[in-house]
């Protein structure tokens, strides 16, 4: 019997497990205004994530990047990280108080928004 479907790789699995997984933690920091401490292209950061969304089908995430390597950056502004370019995401004891600049209801957003801050 011959069976035309491609079987779902381990690798399949535990990237879809991860993403979930990683957007559960973003959702509960968005939530609860917390900062999160990531690593990303190869620097530790803390991030305070302001919108969980998707673009051509991978999620991001827009934040602003509170610290870098340990040291504050010389400009606070809302970036966006692809979702799987995030590793050792953690939640953090620190709070924030999103940008006024954000807007949830930028096009950006409109493919998929997933979950925004609430101001």
């Amino acid at each position: 019997m011959h069976n035309d479907a491609a079987p779902e790789s381990a690798t399949d699995t535990a990237t879809e497990e991860l993403r979930a997984s990683l957007s559960d933690i973003i959702r509960f920091a968005l939530m609860q205004r917390i900062c999160l401490s990531v690593r990303y292209n190869n620097m530790d950061m803390i991030l305070a994530p302001h919108m969980l969304w998707t673009k051509h089908g991978d999620l991001h995430v827009d934040a602003v990047t509170v610290e870098r390597a340990g040291s504050p950056p010389k400009i606070f502004k809302i970036g966006t990280f692809k979702l799987l370019g995030l590793g050792n995401v953690a939640l953090t004891s620190r709070t924030f108080d999103p940008q006024p600049e954000f807007d949830p209801a930028d096009s950006k957003y409109a493919e998929a928004p997933v979950a925004s801050v609430e101001r």
